[in-house]
Formats: C-alpha cells, structure tokens, sequence
C-alpha cells in the first residue's frame, strides 16, 4: 500500500521559505508511516445518498446560521459590522445544532494530528477521516475570507465554503458536530482520507479551467458568472489519486460581488497577501 500524502491542512501566513520547508520536515516526521485509504477515489454504491444528505445538512445550517435569504458578499463589510454578525450567527448556529441533534463533546475528539491557521485536525481510524475543528482564535472564527477592510469568514460562510466545495469537487465534508465554548460555537467536520500525491500547480490550473473559471494569480481562481472566488488551491490543499483524479482537500472558496471581483483582476497579487 501507498502512503498518502499528508495533507497539510494549514494556511501559510507571511513566513520566508526556509521555515515552511522546516515546518514541512516536521509535519512528515510527526505523520510517520499512516496508511490512508482511498475513500473519495473509491466511490461506493452508499456514497451518492450519504454526500447529498452531508450537502443538505450543511447548506441548512449555513441557512438558519445566516437568517435566512441567499448567501450573498459581505466583503466591504467594516470591522464593527462583520464583528457584529459573527455574534449574532453564533447565537443562531447553536440554536440550530440544538435543534437538529449536532451539539458535541469536544472531549471524544482523537489526539491532535496537525494544527493549522483555520483548524485543529484530527484522524479517526475507524472511519479512515479526517476531522477538523474551527479555531476561534484565528481570523474571526472560522476561517479565511477577503474583504476591502477586514479578513476572516463568519459561520455561514464558512458553511456555505464547505457545500460550495462538496459540490464544485463532489468532496464528501460532512458537519459531525458544534462545540460550545464559552458560547462560542466550534464546528466540526470531517474529511475522507484519500490516498495519493502532490500534484502540479499546472494540473489544478487544468482543472480550474475545464470548469470554466478564470485563472487570477497563482492558486486562485474566478468564475464571474457564479460570483466564485476559489483560492489557496496550491499543490499542498489537493491531492492526485493514482487514476489521476485530482481532489481539492482544501481551497477556500468566496462569495463576491463583480467590483471585487474586477478589483482582484487588476490587483491579484492582493489575493495572496493575508
């Protein structure tokens, strides 16, 4: 059996080369010989029903989380105002794990197997998946978003992130379960382990592409027509199985409006800079 690439589940942040290439040693030597096994790349005949329930599971909480209505660009928020919605999705999003049975311990989680910039990540043996919890004290919660004067994802956008991927990627993300801390909701997911290698940034370029979005800067990605903005699609948030397929495990994908969205086409190098 092949090892699986480590997924590195992690952001980089303004670092020089040589401390990513040192952190790289260390994830390896700390991921030793794990033996991932090919669940994404080895569809089963369970697998249709249990990624559509995942998805409606998901875009119903990303739904009540954010109050109803479509998921809609926030990115020229200010800081007082995402502030201001990040509380008042946290109230909701506990109320909606209350309701439909996904209030969690966060004591049942297995040992930490990697820390990254957006989440805590965990392996579970037993289903050969990763699980992933959101960081409160990074960003603004939950995760990565780019805006005019403040970065960082509320917790419906962060949701609506993970069924725009299951759908754009047929990715199998599940919402396992929320965590309160100090009434602060941490959420859950989980991932299939999937077992393969680093691919080229040329092949994800391809693949971007042949589903019809415009390339802006290395790793980041635009689809106008849908108001899609994928990025941090570098070689080490996909992975390529051994039949070639490539899965984004990774990307951080955006809701925005065509004035950002021609702001980043004059200025991609922005896309990048967090």
């Amino acid at each position: 059996m092949r090892p699986c690439f480590r997924s590195r589940f992690r952001r980089l942040h303004f670092r020089p080369v040589w401390h990513f290439k040192q952190r790289e040693k260390n994830w390896q030597k700390q991921a030793g010989l794990l033996l991932c096994s090919g669940i994404n790349a080895t569809p089963n005949d369970n697998r249709t029903t249990t990624v559509a329930d995942a998805r409606r599971t998901l875009e119903s909480a990303a739904d009540f989380t954010r109050g109803g209505g479509s998921p809609a660009p926030d990115h020229d928020a200010d800081y007082a105002r995402r502030t201001g919605r990040v509380e008042a999705e946290q109230s909701r999003l506990l109320q909606w794990a209350e309701k439909n049975g996904k209030v969690g311990p966060s004591d049942r989680l297995p040992p930490v197997f990697a820390r990254g910039g957006e989440h805590e990540v965990f392996f579970q043996k037993h289903t050969q998946r990763y699980l992933k919890a959101t960081r409160l004290d990074r960003q603004k919660g939950y995760g990565i978003a780019l805006g005019s004067r403040t970065h960082g994802a509320t917790p419906s956008e962060y949701l609506d992130r993970l069924a725009l991927q299951n759908r754009i990627f047929d990715d199998d993300i599940r919402l396992e379960r929320v965590v309160a801390n100090n009434g602060r909701p941490v959420i859950i997911t989980s991932q299939p382990a999937i077992k393969g290698d680093v691919p080229t940034q040329e092949a994800l370029d391809e693949l971007m592409l042949g589903k019809g979005y415009e390339r802006l800067a290395e790793g980041a990605y635009y689809d106008a027509g849908a108001g899609l903005l994928v990025f941090d699609l570098f070689p080490r948030n996909a992975i390529q199985a051994a039949d070639g397929h490539l899965y984004p495990i990774d990307p951080v994908i955006q809701r925005i409006a065509p004035d950002f969205g021609d702001f980043l086409r004059q200025a991609p190098h922005t896309i990048n800079l967090r």
